[in-house]
């Protein structure tokens, strides 16, 4: 029986389902499932991930007898993770594979590495990555030449550099089927060259990466320590550069802390536009969220959407994966909670664990909101980048410590009292005017409070 046929019977059998299981559950676990096949008494269900396989499994005789209903025939249900695909390639099946691609003519390379879920309309702009969104944007609309080019992109795992990297390949593909977009992760960029050098296929390598109308190459920081990687990388870069081809990295952190990498590529990767993508502040966190809701078709109470973010601050993967957990336990519970949503976080989130705030706790949580440290805060640098951050936390002390102004300026670096009344007097002062500042600080009382 072919996949169509398959498809069929699902979806009468998820027709079926609806009088048979909670609403939440069904959306939450049994519609994301799709069909694979159904032949030689075998119905093939797939599903996202391994975590989604674990709560489907209690569901498969009764998916097994609404099967059997919806088709007049007795199958076996199996659960497979993830969709039947070609197998990830080796490096010698890719290197294999060069020849017949460059050969083929017009069709683009490696588009099938693109993850078709990561676009630009499933990307939640917030303050910490809107800069990196409107770049992103403008290099997928007006491709090609040395616009933003090369672009780097970095800051900490799971902050969404991935996501934009394939938004762009996704939205040139849709608009110019015929373009050669090659996305790859540095990792597996290292493991072909590897057996380019064991195999000596440097012509297939460089025509597969030097002919690409776009390189879109992911965790570029791998290439760190390898000098022969390093060169051949080199001279990719000018080829596609002099062309008027761009290129797109990410890493983990900006090209000046590559120490490892020479000082050549340093400077290629940091001529061109370099951004930081922050961790996002709690509005963007509650955005996720919703957006991930609205992908669910499940209605979540404000308050569990506040918990949730409040209490998760640190990338989005987490952000994330806590709010699938939440929706586990809700599934099971038969609705979202806030009683719910503490019960599945216990592990992840501390409760009944008050931190006490002291004038140490808030120059490390005002350091970490501004990327700077707290050695800057009590030093005498001066640039704006330094003092702002320094004022803050002072006017934090003074109003939620109600510390004296001698121990306040004593705390930061043995300063004069006056100082830390100017510092006090000009945030409270700037509170009217300045509505990033009434933003930062609400964000910074909340980390406090947590």
């Amino acid at each position: 029986m072919v996949q169509t046929d398959a498809g069929a019977i699902w979806q009468r059998a998820l027709k079926l389902l609806e009088n048979e299981i909670s609403e939440i559950s069904l959306n939450t676990w049994i519609e994301p499932m799709e069909a694979v096949s159904a032949d030689n008494g075998s119905f093939l269900l797939s599903v996202p991930n391994d975590f989604h396989k674990t709560f489907v499994d209690q569901y498969i005789p009764l998916i097994k007898n609404t099967i059997k209903v919806a088709s007049s025939r007795d199958f076996n249900v199996e659960i497979m993770v993830g969709r039947p695909e070609i197998p990830t390639p080796t490096p010698m099946d890719v290197c294999d594979q060069i020849s017949d691609q460059n050969n083929a003519g017009n069709g683009p390379i490696s588009q099938s590495r693109l993850n078709s879920q990561y676009t630009f309309d499933t990307f939640v702009v917030g303050s910490g990555n809107r800069y990196a969104h409107a770049a992103c944007v403008g290099i997928a609309t007006t491709q090609g030449g040395r616009n933003y080019n090369p672009l780097f992109l970095y800051g900490g795992s799971g902050l969404g550099k991935t996501h934009l990297m394939h938004a762009i390949g996704n939205h040139i593909v849709d608009l110019h089927p015929d373009k050669k977009i090659l996305y790859v992760q540095c990792e597996q960029f290292v493991n072909e060259f590897i057996y380019t050098i064991k195999e000596n296929k440097y012509d297939d390598f460089r025509n597969k990466y030097r002919n690409a109308d776009m390189l879109l190459i992911d965790d570029i920081q791998f290439i760190e320590g390898k000098e022969q990687m390093q060169i051949e990388f080199f001279h990719t870069f000018n080829t596609l550069y002099e062309s008027g081809k761009n290129i797109i990295m990410t890493c983990d952190k900006p090209p000046q802390s590559l120490a490892s990498l020479e000082e050549r590529l340093r400077t290629r990767f940091s001529s061109g536009l370099t951004i930081d993508i922050t961790p996002p502040d709690y509005e963007t966190r509650v955005a996720i969220l919703r957006r991930r809701a609205q992908l669910s078709n499940t209605i979540v109470p404000d308050e569990v959407y506040d918990y949730i973010a409040t209490n998760i601050a640190s990338n989005i993967r987490e952000l994330e994966g806590a709010f699938n957990t939440v929706l586990c336990y809700a599934a099971l519970a038969g609705g979202i909670t806030i009683e719910i949503a503490r019960e599945a976080l216990k592990d992840q989130i501390q409760p009944a664990v008050v931190r006490k705030v002291t004038c140490s706790v808030v120059m490390d949580v005002v350091s970490r909101y501004f990327h700077v440290s707290v050695d800057d805060l009590k030093s005498n640098k001066r640039n704006k980048e330094i003092t702002n951050p320094r004022q803050i936390a002072m006017y934090l002390c003074r109003n939620m410590l109600n510390m004296t102004l001698p121990q306040i300026g004593q705390e930061f670096g043995n300063r004069d009292h006056t100082t830390v009344m100017h510092a006090c007097s000009k945030i409270n002062d700037e509170m009217d005017s300045r509505p990033e500042l009434v933003k930062a600080l609400d964000e910074i009382k909340k980390r406090l409070a947590g």
